[in-house]
């Protein structure tokens, strides 16, 4: 079975950063393939959180939470000082192998460079989604990647405050076993909440990307072998370049179960004109999407 895990933060920064007002329009930039799947099936991959291309994202956010705890090592006193150690050591080792986190990226930008040399090749296509109707699962939520240094350090000061916050409530304090229950509770909340929010720290150089993430709660896949029913959390699996990709399907709906797809964008292509109609006879072919409107790229961009 699939277990949710989800909860309210203390700390206000955290709630806005996942409760952040969507642009009005967001684009998925992808292939051919992608095109034709996403709009027949009205639905989209998240990847596994594992099989990203940028492998050192997680890492980023491990070091920012490790320098945020080992500042406040050096000013804590003796009972502080050891649940800090014990955060530190969620640390230490891989942090990603026991979780599953699912992601499919968008952008604020329609007709972007950068991203056309990244997914587009010479058949590239930029989807448009209207945001304010999107309607998502259950399991997923919407939020801006961060890029700015001086947030990302503020966001990992507020994770290591609402460890210290939850390891002073009950049932986690107490006279018996309570130094035990703390170091579990912060070893446990600690990457908990680190991954609830790892993915969405991104090194400012890729600022121009303006990227927007869905991205699962944090799933245990218990026993992913059997069936497993609830919507949106039966996983898949895709062929990589040297490894099984597991994914799973977002469904892509508004409150009418309409795909909310406002425009697409068609890449830069050696057969400019003729990949336009193309792609607008693939949309008024398509049920509720005959307003839904095709056009190019402005960039002279050239891959072929």
């Amino acid at each position: 079975m699939s277990r949710i895990i989800r909860r309210t933060f203390k700390h206000e920064i955290l709630n806005s950063v996942l409760s952040e007002t969507r642009p009005a329009l967001l684009y998925h930039y992808t292939d051919q393939n992608g095109l034709l799947g996403i709009i027949k099936n009205r639905e989209i991959w998240a990847t596994h959180h594992q099989c990203l291309n940028d492998t050192q994202e997680f890492l980023h956010a491990k070091d920012l939470i490790r320098g945020e705890i080992d500042n406040r090592c050096k000013t804590a006193n003796s009972d502080n000082l050891s649940l800090l150690q014990t955060m530190r050591s969620a640390l230490d080792g891989p942090g990603n192998e026991e979780v599953n986190l699912y992601i499919a990226s968008f952008s604020e930008e329609g007709d972007s460079l950068p991203q056309w040399r990244a997914y587009g090749g010479a058949a590239g296509f930029a989807l448009g989604f209207s945001m304010t109707r999107l309607i998502l699962p259950e399991e997923f939520t919407l939020a801006r990647c961060i890029y700015e240094p001086e947030e990302q350090h503020e966001i990992a000061a507020a994770i290591v405050s609402e460890v210290e916050h939850m390891v002073e409530q009950p049932p986690y304090i107490g006279p018996h076993n309570a130094n035990n229950n703390a170091k579990f509770t912060a070893w446990a909340i600690l990457l908990l909440t680190l991954h609830q929010f790892a993915l969405i720290f991104k090194h400012e150089k890729f600022q121009e990307e303006r990227e927007w993430r869905i991205f699962s709660r944090v799933l245990m896949d218990i026993a992913p072998a059997f069936p497993i029913e609830e919507p949106g959390s039966r996983l898949d699996f895709r062929s990589g370049k040297s490894m099984l990709v597991p994914y799973r399907k977002v469904a892509l709906k508004d409150d009418n179960g309409n795909i909310p797809l406002h425009e697409v964008v068609v890449g830069p292509n050696p057969n400019k004109e003729q990949s336009r109609r193309s792609v607008q006879s693939l949309l008024n072919n398509q049920k509720g999407l005959k307003t839904v409107k095709a056009r190019n790229s402005d960039i002279p961009y050239r891959n072929w």
